[in-house]
């Protein structure tokens, strides 16, 4: 990459691109395309692909209760970078092409690629900077939720469903040009 481009780069406002990827090939594509843009000169300030995830509760036999992380959305791969469109095509085009893991490249509207600024920022929020969708602990007083700790503190409208016993709740966003379902890790410490 010339440092015109570079210079350029850094001055622009950032995009995130999400590609559809065969499921639990996540982190290959994620791997994939770092080592991509890493052979294009690119550094990690200028690409940054990652795979949002989210904690999950399970039960470890004699250890305990346990939170591993797993992707939020099954299937989706994110890339933030300053490159628009059309620079990134150019630069990522063959590489989408050849790549056996990627099905395609998600489009936001008719002709545009990056994610819409109103999903991403509320999809930022959620993730609080971490990239993952950390618990959450609230409690329930008759039919309202109450979220006192953790990620979905001021969301609980996106709230859809509740699983006291195995510690989750399923949220509804606006994603991908639609309604999207995500399970995130929620634990309820009192109902009253």
């Amino acid at each position: 990459m010339n440092s015109e481009l570079k210079e350029d780069i850094m001055q622009k406002p950032y995009y995130w691109y999400v590609f559809y990827v065969r499921t639990g090939k996540e982190n290959r594509v994620v791997q994939d395309i770092a080592r991509f843009a890493d052979t294009k000169g690119f550094s990690s300030d200028t690409i940054e692909p990652f795979c949002p995830q989210t904690e999950s509760y399970y039960r470890a036999g004699g250890a305990g209760k346990r939170y591993q992380k797993r992707p939020l959305f099954s299937g989706y791969v994110f890339v933030e970078t300053r490159l628009d469109q059309t620079e990134f095509l150019t630069e990522f085009g063959s590489f989408i092409y050849c790549s056996q893991d990627i099905i395609r490249l998600l489009k936001s509207g008719r002709d545009n690629i990056a994610l819409p600024d109103h999903e991403r920022a509320r999809l930022e929020f959620l993730l609080k900077g971490t990239r993952c969708v950390e618990r959450s602990v609230g409690f329930i007083n008759g039919d309202t939720v109450t979220i006192t700790v953790g990620a979905l503190m001021g969301c609980e409208g996106m709230i859809t469903y509740i699983n006291r016993h195995n510690r989750y709740a399923d949220i509804e966003l606006d994603m991908f040009g639609g309604k999207t379902k995500a399970r995130v890790a929620l634990e309820i410490v009192e109902k009253k």
